[in-house]
């Protein structure tokens, strides 16, 4: 008898597990990059950058992320840096103008992922991933958006679409000390 019970048990969990629509859910983190230093065509992040992505790495540390995604530039890739060791996971570059493939590489991939980008790119990628952005502006920094994608129809690449919007603070220094 005890065993004809953990039979039927572990048929209705092979069934629920098949059905879930936790299995097609997965969350896509878009941040722009933190703050840069000033004068150069590629600059690296300030003081301030490193410790927004410091911030940003552990706000994600338990968020399951399994790619991170970034441009080629110093400053998104530091930005991407930190979480990327916590991880121990490659950043992947990817090109501002090819943000319409990244979105369906993302989408068939289906698994939690960051991507790093700039005021001019950040927005279209929410948009893309059906969340809403309104324009960032090159003082515009911190804004983390996070879109839960649920039962995703892979041939017309159409989720349903939650999201929140998050922000990665940075601790102003005390000049007083």
């Amino acid at each position: 008898m005890k065993q004809y019970v953990i039979g039927i048990l572990l048929g209705v969990c092979a069934v629920l597990g098949g059905s879930s629509t936790m299995a097609n859910e997965f969350t896509v983190y878009v941040v722009r990059h933190a703050e840069k230093a000033q004068a150069e065509s590629d600059p690296p992040l300030s003081e301030q950058g490193v410790q927004r992505a410091q911030i940003l790495a552990g706000m994600l540390q338990n968020a399951h992320i399994k790619a991170i995604y970034s441009t080629p530039y110093q400053r998104t890739q530091q930005t991407a840096q930190p979480l990327a060791r916590l991880l121990g996971i490659t950043v992947q570059t990817y090109r501002p103008a090819a943000a319409r493939e990244l979105v369906e590489q993302l989408k068939q991939a289906g698994e939690n992922a960051l991507v790093v980008g700039h005021s001019n790119t950040v927005p279209a990628l929410v948009r893309s991933l059906g969340g809403h952005s309104e324009d960032l502006t090159e003082r515009d920094y911190g804004d983390l958006f996070q879109l839960t994608l649920r039962d995703c129809d892979r041939e017309q690449s159409e989720c349903d679409v939650h999201q929140t919007h998050l922000f990665v603070p940075v601790i102003a220094a005390d000049h007083n000390h």
